[in-house]
């Protein structure tokens, strides 16, 4: 035993001389499986790939500086959960909180509320992820297992882009209010960014991409569901023979949801027992009855959930062949990337709500405390991920990329705490009468949205400035 660690402690010397004298990246991946116990009285499928939840890592280092990148499968998480993550993995890899990026996938399928699966004595009761006392018990499972595999590494950045989202607010058709509905004219962006981390020998190791739209046909569906993100993430991990990991992170998509949701309002419609024509449904009449527990949550027709999970499945499985078209394109590789963070909170004034009201009238609010989001740029060479600790509208996101002194700016949300705002409008949209805006606490103007800019743009060139 005392002969194992000692050659552990000399390789691990061995790699750190090698990382620091020769400045070379070195990089490691791993996944983990989080996928709750399975509740006796309501069985998976155990058919579709996305029917697991992953929690995933990138590890990598150079010049004695680490960085991590963490992925995980559920709707998201609460700020002591980021904490708890932030405080394990950043004492193991000896790094600061900026040197960590942790982000979820947002997939409604993998929530608490209207999910028979999970909101069951089964998983929740004893606040256990699998196996893992905690998130981040997983999370740091994670790491460890890719700091044990890195190797020496180069990463590259390229963009693609996909027609498979859509703006999700829009004016009823029938009462000339605002809801969720289909708006083809709104903003939306299709781009499709990756940062692919490869081994000298050009062979792929890691992946890591950002698309936005939401993961919400599996919402409500009773089944866990890792939605399109998940398939995605599985179908290039079986691609290169389950040699790489792909980790997947919500672009801005605040305002975005799935062009197509006829196999998840089908979904709906069978719990409910409405009468299922086969063509798309209006999403909001049969998802409020069932958010709001007007109607109990019984299983779906399983036909219904089985082309659910085949359409989400197709989706994934075109975006994964995007990203893995983008990785096979990338040229510019880097096997000596500066790693570099840094990040702090906006405050804008906040309010709280008289009403409960979801869509279509207006709101009533008070003045209430301050709201901090938080802000960061993660350099790694010459690409930058622009982070924000919240969800935020299309037009920020382009804003963000607008104001950036860098090519490669890459847009993370939902990343390294909740911000107590919820959603964040942009200034053109905060006066739409959406579930977003109307559940918003940020006092209506434009101080999100500008610090939100000017706070990034500055973390950005802070980090230009060190190149």
């Amino acid at each position: 035993m005392k002969h194992s660690w000692l050659v552990s402690s000399l390789l691990l010397l061995w790699r750190w001389t090698v990382t620091t004298m020769a400045s070379q990246l070195w990089a490691g991946a791993a996944s983990v499986d989080i996928t709750p116990p399975i509740n006796p009285n309501w069985l998976p499928l155990n058919e579709y790939e996305l029917e697991k939840l992953h929690i995933r890592a990138i590890v990598f280092e150079n010049n004695g500086e680490r960085g991590a990148l963490i992925g995980v499968e559920i709707v998201g998480y609460e700020q002591p959960v980021y904490e708890h993550v932030i405080e394990l993995v950043a004492e193991y890899l000896n790094v600061t909180a900026g040197n960590i990026l942790f982000t979820c996938t947002h997939t409604h399928g993998a929530a608490p509320w209207g999910t028979a699966l999970f909101y069951t004595e089964h998983n929740y009761g004893n606040q256990r992820v699998n196996q893992y006392a905690t998130l981040a018990d997983a999370a740091l499972k994670a790491v460890k297992e890719a700091y044990a595999k890195m190797v020496p590494a180069q990463v590259g950045y390229a963009t693609g882009e996909a027609y498979l989202n859509v703006n999700r607010d829009n004016l009823n058709p029938l009462t000339g209010r605002w809801t969720q509905f289909s708006n083809f004219t709104g903003p939306v962006d299709r781009e499709i960014q990756v940062l692919t981390f490869n081994n000298m020998n050009n062979t792929p190791i890691a992946v890591y991409t950002t698309y936005p739209m939401h993961p919400v046909n599996s919402y409500q569906a009773g089944y866990v569901s890792a939605d399109w993100p998940g398939a995605m993430s599985r179908w290039i991990e079986q691609s290169f023979n389950e040699k790489v990991v792909a980790i997947y992170s919500q672009s801005a998509s605040g305002d975005v949801n799935p062009r197509c949701r006829r196999t998840g309002t089908n979904a709906l419609a069978s719990i409910s027992q409405v009468h299922v024509s086969g063509l798309e449904l209006a999403q909001e009449p049969l998802e409020e009855p069932l958010r709001d527990q007007y109607l109990p949550l019984v299983r779906a027709d399983v036909t219904y959930i089985r082309q659910l999970f085949t359409e989400l499945t197709s989706v994934g499985v075109v975006l994964g062949e995007e990203v893995i078209r983008i990785m096979s394109r990338t040229s510019n590789f880097d096997s000596n990337p500066s790693i570099w963070s840094q990040q702090a909170n906006v405050t804008c004034p906040g309010r709280a709500r008289m009403d409960k009201a979801r869509e279509g009238v207006p709101g009533y609010y008070y003045n209430s405390t301050d709201v901090q989001i938080m802000t960061g740029a993660f350099g790694i060479g010459n690409t930058v991920l622009a982070h924000v600790g919240a969800e935020i509208f299309t037009r920020i996101g382009w804003h963000i990329r607008d104001s950036s002194t860098m090519n490669n700016t890459m847009i993370v949300t939902m990343c390294n705490g909740k911000s107590a705002s919820g959603y964040i409008a942009d200034v053109e949209s905060v006066s739409q009468q959406v579930f977003e805006t109307l559940g918003s606490t940020l006092y209506p103007g434009s101080c999100a949205e500008d610090k939100i800019v000017s706070s990034i743009a500055e973390h950005i060139k802070a980090y230009k400035e060190t190149l």
